[in-house]
């Protein structure tokens, strides 16, 4: 199943007529649609009540291994280059009320802008303190924070997903429902196109298993790399994902070993570099 959290019944419009959704009348605290696929449930606004719906729904419902969460939305930004409508895929989400980092798994290729989003408890303006000023692309929206939290009690990094349509530069415009509508609508296609493979790909990896000579192999490969217990699942992760596109990896791998590491590396930072020249030539 792919779960889909929106806060806003206006963002939700567009994926419910897309995919035709229908009203679940079981649920009375939040507006629920689903079909065979996809449940998506409306959250309400801000970081806790998204927390709270996520929650509240995989009490009734548990998501299992081959279960993905969709965040998706309209979010700001005050970088000018990038025109509304453009959807944004999150590697980095940060609370503004705490600064605290969450990290989904980026482990596939996609055809987004790629981002972090920041987390705020009320509607980022221009005047708003936001204190980060990190690399590339950021926008802002009340949710994602509080949704991967509450996603991550049930859920691995790599089943969690969080897109965010530009609507905004942050200086104070209100949207109506129906202009929020015709963005997302824009990228339902794609988001859906991109995201419904890799649900498919994650329900075989249920049944898909390492033989005992690749779980030699990528135990090897971790502890030459000295990569942390994090990495070693996304290693994990990445290794599925290749076997389910090609069959295998044991030949690849064997000679990412012999030619990249020949000896084990001595510091924590040289194995994450060799742990990224590793995740570009697999994924």
């Amino acid at each position: 199943m792919i779960y889909v959290f929106t806060a806003l019944y206006c963002e939700a419009y567009p994926i419910i007529q897309y995919l035709g959704l229908k009203r679940r009348q079981d649920i009375n605290r939040f507006q629920l649609f689903s079909d065979d696929r996809v449940s998506l449930l409306i959250t309400g606004t801000g970081s806790l009540n998204a927390a709270i719906g996520v929650t509240s729904l995989f009490s009734l419902i548990s998501p299992g291994s081959g279960d993905i969460l969709l965040n998706t939305g309209i979010c700001g930004t005050d970088n000018m280059n990038l025109k509304k409508g453009t959807p944004v895929l999150c590697n980095k989400i940060i609370d503004l009320a705490t600064f605290k980092s969450v990290y989904p798994d980026m482990l596939y290729r996609h055809p987004f802008a790629e981002g972090t989003v920041l987390t705020s408890p009320v509607p980022v303006t221009a005047g708003t303190e936001k204190r980060y000023n990190g690399p590339g692309i950021t926008v802002t929206d009340m949710e994602a924070y509080g949704i991967f939290c509450a996603g991550s009690i049930f859920l691995q990094p790599h089943q969690m997903f969080f897109i965010k349509t530009v609507s905004d530069y942050e200086s104070g415009e209100q949207l109506n429902g129906m202009q929020v509508s015709e963005l997302l609508s824009a990228n339902v296609d794609k988001i859906f196109g991109w995201i419904m493979p890799i649900h498919d790909e994650l329900s075989k990896r249920r049944v898909s298993v390492f033989s005992d000579e690749e779980k030699t192999l990528l135990e090897k490969a971790a502890e030459a790399m000295k990569i942390t217990v994090s990495m070693r699942h996304q290693l994990n992760q990445m290794m599925r994902y290749h076997k389910l596109l090609h069959g295998g990896f044991t030949a690849e791998l064997t000679n990412f070993l012999e030619d990249r590491l020949k000896k084990p590396c001595k510091t924590k930072n040289e194995g994450k570099k060799c742990f990224e020249e590793l995740r570009k030539r697999f994924v």
